[in-house]
């Protein structure tokens, strides 16, 4: 039986780590992109404390059975007859693109969803929501199983995770999650009572400032394990949106682990490293003159 659990852990190990690995080198293109992109207080899609309205269609990465595109377009248009002057922005979506609730919508400087809107509605939301200000409730996301918080959606069937505009820091939504869900163990079985720690102290660092690839890996072993090995099914639910966050928007845990950035500007001890370093980049020229 030993040796059984023993070549489980191993097969197990060797899954996980492949797949990071594999997904870290697609990932670093992405990362280095970031590179040419501005601060985060620069590049902000939507000013919460304008009164100029924005808002943000789902786009997700790869195949999509759900017309999102077009649905952007259709609003887009519904504007322009409206004579409308609204941003029609992104919004951060992880999707295997088997998922029932899109296309949808976000409202950032709102805090809500529209869920499967289809194109031939933007001209209702237009009107409606964006001139009138009406809620149209039959795609409004009020349901437990879909959304957690305003600024984030997720779907605990499909796995679908999407924030509402990018300042929304996925490594910060993936800690929300455990955090929220720590407490709520039984703690009858190892996996779930140690592992949901483990992937909390994991997390800390990467937002601390002090993760690192082992950090990373770790989240995704815990992450496979706690899906195969418990007695019930909380631990499963419990972090599969870690999961999801660390499939879909791995390129964000690598900048807080490789860079030290936080994109979105949430994680704190993140934001004084960039100031810090922004800082050093703006004194190093007066130096060499001085000298």
């Amino acid at each position: 039986m030993r040796e059984r659990l023993r070549d489980l852990k191993h097969y197990m190990e060797e899954k996980v780590r492949a797949g990071v690995r594999a997904a870290v080198d697609m990932a670093t293109p992405k990362s280095r992109e970031s590179d040419r992109t501005p601060l985060s207080s620069e590049r902000t899609f939507c000013d919460p404390a304008s009164k100029k309205a924005c808002v943000t269609v789902c786009t997700p990465r790869g195949d999509c059975s759900c017309d999102a595109a077009a649905l952007k377009d259709a609003l887009q248009k519904a504007l322009e007859e409206h004579g409308l002057q609204i941003r029609v922005g992104e919004a951060k979506t992880g999707c295997s693109g088997t998922c029932r609730q899109g296309p949808f919508l976000g409202f950032p400087q709102k805090g809500f969803f529209y869920l499967g809107v289809p194109p031939q509605a933007a001209a209702d939301v237009a009107r409606e929501t964006l001139v009138k200000g009406r809620l149209l409730f039959p795609y409004l996301s009020i349901t437990p199983d879909r959304s957690y918080r305003p600024d984030v959606l997720y779907d605990r069937f499909s796995g679908l995770l999407a924030a509402i505009d990018d300042t929304v820091c996925m490594v910060d939504v993936a800690k929300y999650f455990l955090d929220f869900e720590e407490g709520l163990s039984c703690g009858k079985c190892v996996p779930c009572r140690l592992g949901i720690k483990r992937m909390e102290e994991s997390l800390e660092r990467i937002v601390g400032g002090a993760g690192t690839m082992e950090d990373l890996e770790q989240l995704g072993i815990l992450c496979e394990t706690m899906i195969l090995a418990p007695h019930c099914e909380f631990a499963m639910t419990s972090t599969k949106p870690v999961l999801s966050a660390i499939t879909y928007f791995r390129d964000e845990f690598l900048e807080h682990i490789e860079k030290k950035e936080c994109r979105a500007g949430v994680c704190q001890p993140l934001v004084e490293i960039q100031k810090k370093k922004a800082f050093r980049e703006r004194m190093a020229p007066k130096n060499i003159k001085a000298k």
